[in-house]
Formats: structure tokens, C-alpha cells, sequence
């Protein structure tokens, strides 16, 4: 009996030490969620069988344990605690622990960044549930088919932020409409009050109705009024600088009727904001006059219309096929005004889009990888991919036992990228000349297609121009082809070639401007834009074919397009 008690008094203070010890986990086993939040799975696996493993999870965590992996069934648990939550990796025995750790690591930041709005610290179930599809939608760029992606936290970020060209295209074009009107608004108010005083100093009432007697006695002398400038009466620069598309305002005199003015209200009305973006086209040499006399207003139809979005392919969309290849390349080159590449690198991924489950085992023929015209040229194929097909034959085809590329989503199968400091790799050159004499700056803008095998389309050269100097814009030998325009908002000479190519006839042109200012070095860095549906590194598909067929040619609709993502002379 003593010993009996002995027992039972040693057993009461060895419960009352467990739940006075610390833990390294935040809650007790008790409290652990039961439920999983958020769940991701980028393999096969039954819902039973997924849920038996994470019901089986909170058993297998000790309270005092400080390893973050435990195995169990043949899979292995990786989880890091996170306050009340965990992040949880159920992967099997046989993979790679460290690149295990790495990936949660990664994810978990990810979770903790969205959850807590980018200001760090804990997170809490609603945290998660108010942001769950932001996280899943980061989560499928880690990983993808179950493997790892070769991404960091700021390349995620990037990818979430899905910036949108055309949305800032049309913030553009609202802050040049904005800012029309009101300098349109403050013409048209020193207009009036000129009006004003001029009919002050011919003894006429500014106030009153012309269409009514005078008011003043009779004895008053008489003039003969002459008509004055009103509300549509355009000035000089508007008379031989507006667009056909844009007719000038008729100048009878201040009309204060009500129909005539309701008319003019209308205009004004117009004038101030019922622009539409159709009706801004860009600025052609012909319409490009600089009064000596007044400042630069430029008119609404006269903003420039920036380029079109990256995203979107400017060349039409494409008919997809049962399978559809989209090929994309990023160009980033910066060239020195002297000569010679400062920089240059050259990114490009190749997504196959398989629509037909009967061709979920194609090959795809490309030209076999070759050097980079002496620039460094490195390809990456999918874990998928058979990586020596690729190099020795320049094939995409899957690896031997794989069952196929997964129909009705995208996958990217290939990618590149080129570095180095060739000058052949340079698809157009610029040689921008500015020269300054007794403060008139005068710039001389060339460019000259260097592949001859390209047609770059919607290409936007861009002059920054002096402070203060767009009002002093001369343009002394326009362009042969394209159009110009500044930029209102940028302050920005932007020249524009809607094609340039041999086969328009368009491969090279000049351009002379003067303007005030002694600054050469302000009309640097000059910035180029362009697409093009040919890429610069000779990637190209040159035949699909289906091998459980045998090696039948499928048919196949592709969707190429190089853009630019940084290009200037420096």
C-alpha cells in the first residue's frame, strides 16, 4: 500500500512537471488544428488516402521535439511551425531532403508575406483565408507537376504583381487628356478676358447682348464694331496645326443665344473631355508647327498614343490547333553611344498547349541547339523532357516511361537565355549626334536596321529632351517615314515607325531637331520599343509529329512574338 502511494504521488508530479515544461511548438497537441486551411496537390493521389496522411500528422508530432521531419507510411513529413498554424510537405522517402527544406522554406515565406500584407509576423487562420488563393496561385509557380521550380521570392513577387500594360496605356492617355483641357480651359479664359478688354477700349459693354441695342445713352460716340475673337475662334497655332480629323471652331463672335450658345457650349464641352482615345493619333511631321510668339500648347489631337502591350500579340490572334506552340523571347540591350553593348541579355521559354488527349505523347523537331553567334547560350528543358534528345537532335519528347504532357493547360517546355557582348545579336542601332551652339541644341537621330532578316513592327524612338525646351521644338528635317510627337508627360521626342524592314523600304531614316538648351548629355538615354514575330535566337518549330502513330505529322498552329524589355543607348 505504501508502495501503491509512493507510485501514485511520483505519477501526480510528473504530470504536474509535463504541463508546467515549455514547448517548442505554440500549442499544445490538444489545440492543434485537426483540418488542413489551404491543400495543393501536383500529383496523383486519393482524397482518402490525402486525408488518412494529414489526420495522421498531429500523432506523429512530439511537443518537445525540435526536428521539423518525421516518416511515416512510406511518405515523409517536412513542417515547419508557423504560431497556431503549420506548413505542412508530404513528399515520399526517396527525395531529396535538402531540396524538400529549401521548397518549404520558400513557400512559407510566401504564405507569411501575402498573409501579413508584406509586413512580416504572425499569421492567423483568417490571415490565410482572406488571402488562400493569392497563396496557391504563388504556390503553383514553386512548383509544377511536382517538381521544383528554379524561381526565388522576388521572381514570385514579380509574377503576382501581373502588371498591366494597357491599364498604364490608359492612364497615360487620361493624364494627357487632363491636361489638355486645362490648358485648353486657360486659353480659352485669357481669350474671353482679351475680348473683354478689347470691346472695354472700344466703348462697347463686354457683358452685354450683342444681339441687343446699346446701352449706352445716345449721345455716346458710335463705333463700328468689328468682330471679335469668342469662344470658337482658333488661334494661329490651331488654324495651321489641327489634325483634319479635328475641325477648328468657327469664329462669328461671342454669340450668347440660346441656340448658338448651346452650340458653343457643346464645343467647349468637347474640347474639354469628350475626347476619345481614337481621336488622338499621333503627330505627323506636316502638322508639327512651333509659333514663335505663344507657348507650346500641344492639342488633344496631338498626344501621343503610346506603344501596344507586350502580352499581347500585336499581329492578330491565333487559330489554335489541337496543338498550339507559343514562343516568346524578352530583350534587354543597352548600347553605348560611342558603340560596342554595355549589356545584353535574352530570355525566351517555349509553352506547349496540347488540347487532344491523342496526342499527349508528340515530338517536337527544332533546329539542334547551337552556339549564340558568340554570345553565351544556355537552353533548360523540363524534368519531363528527354534532355539528350534535345541536344543531340533537338527534340522535345518525353522521357522513357512517362505517360504523357498533360492535356488542356500549358506547359513550359524549353527555355533559354543569351548574355555576352557580340554586336550581331543587335537587331537595330541608333546613332543619336546632339550638338550645342549659343544655347540652340541640335540632335541628328538616325537608325539603320542591322539583321535584315527581321521586320520589327510598332518601333517608338524616344529623345528625352532638355527642361523647359518642348515649347522650342523645331523639327529641321523630318523623317521620311513614320510620325512624331511629344510626349507630354514624359517630356519626350517619341518617333514612330509603324514597320521597319527591307521589304517596306523602311530600314533605315533621319531625323533633325533643334531646340533650346546646351546640354548634350540631356538627350540621353535614348529608349527603343519594338516587337517582332521572329525571335533572335533560332528557335524556331519546325515539325510536330505523333510517335505512337508512326511519327504521323500533326498539325500545329504557333504564336511567336519578341519584345523588348529595356533597350537604349546610353
Amino acid at each position: 500500500m505504501e508502495r501503491e502511494a509512493e507510485g501514485q504521488e511520483e505519477s501526480k508530479a510528473k504530470q504536474d512537471r509535463a504541463r508546467s515544461s515549455p514547448s517548442t511548438s505554440s500549442l499544445p497537441p490538444a489545440h492543434w488544428h485537426k483540418h488542413a486551411l489551404l491543400s495543393r496537390q501536383f500529383v496523383g493521389l486519393p482524397r482518402p488516402r490525402l486525408e488518412s496522411l494529414l489526420a495522421s500528422f498531429p500523432r506523429l508530432v512530439s511537443p518537445t521535439s525540435e526536428h521539423t521531419v518525421v516518416e511515416s507510411s512510406g511518405v515523409r513529413f517536412v513542417y515547419t511551425p508557423l504560431e497556431d498554424l503549420y506548413v505542412l510537405l508530404i513528399t515520399n522517402t526517396q527525395s531529396n531532403i535538402l531540396l524538400d527544406l529549401s521548397t518549404l522554406s520558400l513557400v512559407t515565406r510566401i504564405a507569411t508575406e501575402l498573409g501579413s500584407g508584406g509586413r512580416g509576423g504572425a499569421i492567423g487562420e483568417l490571415d490565410v483565408m482572406r488571402v488562400n488563393f493569392e497563396i496557391l496561385s504563388a504556390w503553383d509557380e514553386v512548383i509544377s507537376l511536382g517538381w521544383r521550380e528554379n524561381v526565388t521570392l522576388q521572381q514570385v513577387r514579380n509574377v503576382l504583381e501581373m502588371e498591366s500594360h494597357e491599364e498604364k496605356i490608359q492612364e497615360i492617355i487620361a493624364r494627357n487628356k487632363e491636361h489638355e483641357a486645362k490648358e485648353e480651359l486657360k486659353r480659352r479664359a485669357k481669350q474671353l478676358e482679351h475680348q473683354r478688354r478689347e470691346m472695354t477700349r472700344r466703348g462697347q459693354n463686354p457683358y452685354a447682348n450683342p444681339s441687343a441695342g446699346s446701352s449706352y445713352p445716345s449721345s455716346a460716340p458710335s463705333y463700328a464694331p468689328t468682330p471679335a475673337p469668342g469662344y470658337g475662334s482658333p488661334s494661329p497655332y490651331e488654324r495651321e496645326a489641327a489634325a483634319p480629323s479635328a475641325k477648328p471652331f468657327k469664329g462669328k463672335g461671342m454669340q450668347l443665344g440660346a441656340a448658338k450658345g448651346r452650340k458653343n457650349d457643346d464645343q467647349l464641352a468637347a474640347a474639354l473631355g469628350g475626347l476619345n482615345v481614337d481621336d488622338v493619333p499621333l503627330l505627323s511631321h506636316q502638322q508639327q508647327v512651333v509659333e514663335e510668339q505663344q507657348p507650346y500648347y500641344p492639342p488633344a489631337q496631338q498626344a501621343a498614343v503610346p506603344a501596344p502591350a507586350k502580352d499581347v500579340n500585336p499581329f492578330g490572334e491565333v487559330d489554335q490547333a489541337d496543338v498550339h506552340l507559343v514562343v516568346r523571347e524578352a530583350l534587354s540591350l543597352s548600347l553605348n553611344r560611342d558603340g560596342g553593348i554595355s549589356s545584353l541579355s535574352l530570355s525566351g521559354a517555349l509553352d506547349l498547349r496540347i488540347s487532344a488527349p491523342e496526342y499527349a505523347a508528340i515530338l517536337v523537331k527544332l533546329p539542334a541547339p547551337t552556339g549564340g553567334r558568340g554570345n553565351d547560350l544556355q537552353f533548360k528543358t523540363h524534368p519531363n523532357v528527354d534532355k539528350a534528345a534535345w541536344q543531340q537532335r533537338g527534340e522535345i519528347r518525353l522521357k522513357e516511361g512517362k505517360k504523357g504532357f498533360p492535356v488542356g493547360q500549358g506547359l513550359g517546355v524549353l527555355k533559354w537565355r543569351m548574355t555576352g557582348t557580340d554586336e550581331s545579336i543587335v537587331p537595330i542601332s541608333i546613332n543619336c549626334w546632339p550638338s550645342a551652339d549659343s544655347g540652340t541644341l541640335t540632335i541628328n537621330l538616325e537608325y539603320e536596321l542591322e539583321n535584315p532578316s527581321l521586320s520589327l513592327h510598332n518601333v517608338v524612338i524616344s529623345i528625352p529632351l532638355p527642361p523647359g525646351a518642348e515649347s522650342s521644338v523645331n523639327i529641321t528635317e523630318a523623317p521620311a517615314h513614320g510620325s512624331y510627337a511629344i510626349n507630354p508627360s514624359t517630356g519626350r521626342l517619341e518617333w514612330t515607325i509603324d514597320e521597319v524592314s527591307q521589304a517596306a523600304g523602311t530600314s533605315s531614316g533621319t531625323m533633325e531637331v533643334e531646340c533650346e538648351g546646351d546640354d548634350a548629355d540631356a538627350c540621353f538615354p535614348v529608349g527603343v520599343d519594338f516587337v517582332s514575330q521572329k525571335g533572335l535566337c533560332g528557335v524556331e518549330v519546325l515539325s510536330v509529329v505523333n510517335p505512337s502513330a508512326g511519327d504521323q505529322p500533326v498539325d500545329f498552329s504557333i504564336d511567336s512574338l519578341l519584345g523588348v524589355d529595356k533597350y537604349e543607348v546610353v
